[in-house]
């Protein structure tokens, strides 16, 4: 264990705007100008950071021209982040919403309404989803502070009917289950291998559709729908 190079990482990461910085970017790549509008901080401070993270390995870039655009390797960075989280204690309250989120939820646009995060369905309906997976008691709370789920025997059977590859995503070398803390709406999705195989049997299912090139994805069906009769949910 190379003790010199965890803790120049740890000093790297002690640093709000280079953790808000990789936070956007596990849900995309994006340039410069995109961070800069999206954390609402100047270019020259936002280029800085990036610098620091490329430097240490964190951040990758690629160029077509005069685009410069960067992007991270979203498994490494997430669980990284997923790890530094669980020493941080649980808050009683909601984050607080930035001002770009805010304007999105204010206007209920298509990208609050239903987006991906990464590989997982997120923004209203994410969360939803994720309710109606806890009320329907296919998935139970085994961390509150973190937090993450365990799935039931129930719920593995239920998931199972529905085309998702669960055995395949206790397989994957992530973590299976946890509560991802939406952009918009503050309160969690499903994130980890499960949320994935989730998101790929709604699309699979036609319940989904993901736009290209886009993190907007449409609901083509209700989620309910693809759920069934069991519970209450709306989308």
């Amino acid at each position: 264990m190379d003790v010199s190079q965890i803790a120049q990482q740890i000093h790297l990461l002690a640093d709000e705007t280079r953790l808000r910085i990789l936070l956007v970017l596990v849900e995309g790549a994006a340039t410069v100008s995109d961070l800069s509008t999206q954390l609402e901080l100047p270019q020259p401070r936002v280029s800085t950071h990036l610098a620091l993270l490329r430097d240490a390995g964190l951040v990758g870039v690629e160029t077509a021209g005069r685009q410069r655009t960067y992007h991270v390797d979203a498994v490494r960075i997430k669980s990284l982040l997923d790890a530094l989280q669980t020493f941080t204690p649980a808050q009683e309250q909601r984050p607080e919403i930035s001002a770009q989120a805010a304007r999105q939820v204010r206007h209920n646009t298509p990208l609050r309404q239903s987006r991906t995060c990464y590989d997982h369905l997120a923004g209203s309906a994410g969360v939803q989803l994720l309710d109606a997976l806890l009320e329907r008691e296919w998935l139970l709370v085994e961390d509150a502070n973190r937090p993450t789920y365990r799935l039931t025997e129930a719920g593995t059977q239920a998931l199972k009917e529905r085309g998702v590859d669960v055995e395949q995503a206790k397989s994957a070398r992530r973590q299976f289950a946890f509560g991802c803390l939406d952009w918009t709406e503050r309160r969690t999705h499903l994130g980890g291998s499960l949320g994935a195989a989730v998101f790929e049997a709604l699309r699979v299912a036609g319940v989904v559709q993901q736009v290209a090139e886009d993190r907007h994805v449409i609901l083509v069906k209700p989620l309910d729908e693809w759920l069934g009769s069991d519970g209450v949910m709306g989308c």
